[in-house]
C-alpha cells in the first residue's frame, strides 16, 4: 500500500505541477501572462519522469497496489493502452479496484483516481476476457505510430498484444470491444475533468 501511495503522490505531484488552473480575473483587469513554454530539457526530463512512471506499474506487483476482496484473489488486476500518435505516445492505465489514469511521453497527463471508476473497472473485466489472444512478455517497448499496445497486468506476469489502429476501430476486429472499453474510460476521465 506503502509503494502504491507513493507512486501516486509522484505521479499526482507531476502531473498537477503542469496542469495548474489559471485564476480568475476581472474583466477590467489584464488577464496574467501565460507561463512560459517549457524548455526541451524541461520537456526531455518530463518524458524521462513519465516513461520511469510507467515503467513502475508494469514491473509491480498487485499486492503493492492495496487492491483487497475479490479486487485482491483475480488473475487480472490491471489494463494499460498505449496508443502512439505522430506527437508522442499516451499511456491510459487502469486498476481494478477503478482507479485510473492518463499520461503522455510529452510530460501531460491526469491522476484520474477513481473519477471513472465503473469505465476502470470494465476496462479491466474486457481485459481478462481477451488475455487468451495476448502473449506473455518481460520486455515493455512503446508502440510504433499508428499502433495500439495494450499491456494486461496478471498475478502471473504481464501481457500483450500490439494491434494496427484503424483495424481496432473496425467492430469485426477481435480485440475491438477491449479498445472501445479503453476509450470510455477517457471519455469518464475527460467528463471528470470537465466538471473540476
Amino acid at each position: 500500500m506503502k509503494k502504491r501511495i507513493t507512486l501516486l503522490v509522484a505521479l499526482s505531484v507531476f502531473i498537477l505541477g503542469c496542469s495548474l488552473p489559471r485564476p480568475a480575473v476581472s474583466q477590467d483587469r489584464k488577464p496574467p501572462s501565460s507561463p512560459t513554454p517549457p524548455t526541451p530539457e524541461e520537456r526531455a526530463r518530463a518524458a524521462e519522469v513519465m516513461k520511469e512512471l510507467r515503467n513502475k506499474w508494469l514491473t509491480a506487483d498487485a499486492d503493492e497496489f492495496g487492491l483487497e476482496g475479490e479486487d485482491a484473489k483475480a488473475k487480472v488486476w490491471g489494463v494499460m493502452m498505449e496508443t502512439a500518435l505522430p506527437s508522442g505516445v499516451a499511456t491510459l492505465i487502469s486498476i481494478r479496484d477503478g482507479t485510473a489514469s492518463l499520461y503522455t511521453t510529452g510530460g501531460g497527463g491526469v491522476l484520474g483516481g477513481y473519477s471513472a471508476k465503473a469505465q476502470a473497472r470494465q476496462f479491466v473485466l474486457a481485459a481478462e476476457k481477451h488475455l487468451a489472444r495476448m502473449k506473455p512478455t518481460k520486455e515493455f517497448p512503446y508502440p510504433e505510430t499508428g499502433r495500439v499496445k495494450f499491456y494486461v497486468l496478471t498475478r502471473a506476469g504481464v501481457y500483450t498484444v500490439d494491434v494496427d489502429d484503424k483495424a481496432l476501430w473496425s467492430e469485426r476486429h477481435a480485440l475491438h470491444r477491449l479498445y472501445r472499453a479503453g476509450h470510455e474510460v477517457l471519455t469518464g476521465l475527460r467528463l471528470a475533468s470537465g466538471k473540476q
